[in-house]
């Protein structure tokens, strides 16, 4: 019988598509599972490459930041710890031909973003504690301002008030040349008196010589009077940019003393048309007196040459010289129709002095007895915040109030420096200067400047210490003064007094006390005696110690607030490369990579399906089927 095997061949392909589907759903599951292996296994080895993170940097500073010097460290890294994966003996076979970083963000790119995210990342959930929102971090950002405005101000008024007693001060030379010229007059007319004609000659050219100077006074005069006007209408021009940033009833303390400014400018006005009056009449009286110098030469040529006709002839001398005495009698002595000049010389000097001891050096006047200045040096040029540009940032109030409560927690100040070589480290955040030196004492001019500021805030508010001002300054420019002049003298008293008072704050807070903000009766420290007997060269103690208020740190934290976002997050990169490199000497953090984004080039091998003779005759070892996948990991 002969044997047919049509089934057998049938049964036979159905059985090979069967067995080729099933294996191609096998191979298709598996590669899914394979590309899913594949991005766990780049996950993990990213995992690994950022686990290896700057020890220091974290230790230190809480930042975290993966340290290389090229691209390739990373992708070597990146390809090591892959290897782990590619050797193991599972359904997923694959080879890493390739490995790339597409992508990187360092901690210094970007204008400090992603370091300051460290710096929120830690703050949020490490030791940020504090009930701090935007609004009270703006209040007392809004505080302080105000008391940098009134500060300058102040400043800018007492330059005002130095002014007119500068006119003051030429209308008492003036009035100290009329004075001169009354006592020439009557050596002059005394020497009429006794026919002395070449004596009141000569006490005529005395007098001429200080008539001649009246003019040249009374033109200083005018110069001092416009130089005050203008420079009036330049304190009303800053006065009104700067008032919004003041509250309403400080606001009206300086309007109050701007109406006074203008009232002297207004009423010494008055007092210059009379003072312009003394050139005319100068003249007139020089004249005056050249004519009478002229009779009296005469008259006295008449008597030496005069010979008596006989022995009982006698000349009358007396008689002689009464017309030219009437006529030196209509001489009117010039003089000034009112008071002039400061009369308390020596407090008006103790008063100009406050303000130079301040010009003379800050750092001085505030330092505590026995403390001594750091002579550390920092070398910021290397620094980041010169070695890379970078723009203005972007941050919240909120995020500026968690930057510098970093700062107050890893960063060492005057009051605290650790011990370190370059101890003032706030300091720097600050103000980017060379030296500990230069960094302490721009902080101690800025901490003056403010507490000036908040003590005339006071002290505007405090109707007894006002007062106390008012009758020292009547005191000062005497009862005939004008009384517009006695109110801005009044207030250039007020600013010398919280200046004062400012410098024994600040030598408490280097001291380590604390000072409140905004103080009130109790907190006062200075009296009006005490002031003068600082401007004499006593020593001034600081203020009184207090539980309450804030420290030289949380000032300088506060202070932190109003910095450039970007510019405070660069500085304090300068400071963390600065002292890292004691120990690594060749550390940046532009080397340090926040974010890392690698793309490989894998190839897989079939399980399932095979290729035959064209995988025998290619080798594993080349691209059975390839395989892209990318991976990125951030801190």
């Amino acid at each position: 019988m002969k044997w047919k095997g049509q089934i057998s061949v049938f049964l036979s392909l159905i059985l090979i598509s069967v067995c080729g589907l099933i294996c191609g759903l096998l191979e298709s599951a598996r590669t899914a599972g394979a590309r899913c292996f594949i991005q766990t296994a780049m996950h993990s080895a990213m995992d690994s490459l950022f686990s290896q993170y700057h020890r220091a940097l974290w230790e230190n500073y809480r930042i975290f930041g993966l340290e290389h010097r090229e691209e390739e460290d990373l992708e070597e890294d990146f390809a090591r710890f892959m290897e782990p994966y590619l050797k193991q003996g599972n359904g997923y076979p694959f080879a890493l031909e390739d490995s790339q970083v597409t992508a990187k963000q360092t901690l210094t790119d970007d204008s400090g973003k992603y370091f300051q995210q460290e710096i929120m990342d830690y703050m949020k959930y490490g030791i940020w504690t504090k009930e701090w929102d935007e609004g009270s971090v703006g209040e007392a950002m809004d505080t302080l301002k105000e008391a940098g405005q009134i500060s300058d101000m102040s400043r800018s008024m007492e330059v005002e008030t130095k002014d007119a007693w500068k006119l003051e001060k030429a209308l008492e030379n003036l009035a100290e040349c009329l004075k001169e010229q009354g006592r020439l007059k009557n050596q002059a007319a005394a020497c009429l008196d006794e026919g002395d004609g070449s004596g009141f000659c000569k006490e005529g050219d005395k007098l001429i010589k200080t008539l001649e100077k009246v003019p040249r006074l009374v033109e200083a005069y005018e110069k001092q009077a416009d130089r005050l006007g203008r420079q009036l209408d330049k304190l009303r021009a800053d006065y009104e940019a700067k008032t919004p940033d003041v509250r309403e009833e400080v606001r009206a303390n300086f309007e109050d003393s701007l109406g006074e400014y203008a009232s002297y400018v207004d009423q010494d006005g008055e007092r210059r048309m009379q003072i312009a009056g003394l050139r005319e009449k100068a003249a007139e009286r020089i004249a005056l007196v050249e004519k009478v110098q002229e009779e009296a030469e005469e008259l006295e040529e008449f008597i030496g040459e005069w010979e008596p006709e006989d022995e009982d002839d006698e000349l009358n001398t007396k008689a002689l010289w009464e017309p030219i005495k009437r006529h030196f009698a209509q001489y009117q002595v010039l003089s000034l129709p009112f008071e002039a000049g400061i009369k308390d010389k020596e407090k008006e000097g103790l008063l100009k002095r406050l303000r130079e001891m301040a010009q003379e050096g800050v750092l001085s006047l505030v330092l505590p007895k026995g403390q001594r200045v750091s002579e550390g040096m920092l070398n910021p040029l290397t620094g980041p915040s010169h070695q890379i540009s970078y723009g203005e940032g972007d941050a919240g109030l909120l995020e500026k109030a968690m930057t510098a409560e970093y700062c107050q927690v890893f960063f060492n100040h005057f009051c605290d420096t650790g011990g370190k070589e370059t101890a003032y480290e706030m300091e720097y955040l600050l103000f980017g200067e060379e030296s500990d030196r230069e960094n302490l004492t721009a902080s101690a001019e800025r901490l003056l400047a403010v507490r000036e500021g908040m003590n005339l805030i006071h002290i505007l508010g405090d109707s007894e210490k006002r007062n106390q001002a008012r009758t020292l300054a009547a005191a000062i420019v005497g009862a005939f003064g004008l009384l517009p002049l006695v109110s801005i003298t009044a207030f250039l008293i007020m600013g010398l007094w919280a200046f004062g008072e400012a410098v024994a704050d600040v030598k408490a807070l280097l001291n380590g006390g604390k000072v409140p903000v905004l103080k009130g009766k109790e907190d006062w420290s200075l009296s009006l005696d005490g002031l003068f007997g600082f401007a004499a060269g006593k020593g001034l103690e600081g203020s009184k110690n207090r539980e309450s208020g804030l420290s030289y740190e949380q000032y300088l934290t506060i202070f932190l607030f109003f910095s450039p976002a970007a510019r405070l997050l660069y500085r304090m990169m300068d400071v963390i490369e600065m002292n890292l490199k004691r120990e690594q000497e060749n550390f940046k953090l532009s080397r340090c990579a926040y974010r890392v984004d690698i793309q490989a080039q894998l190839c897989g091998k079939h399980v399932y399906f095979s290729l035959g003779l064209l995988k025998s005759m290619a080798g594993f070892g080349q691209a059975v089927y390839p395989l892209t996948a990318s991976a990125a990991k951030a801190y």
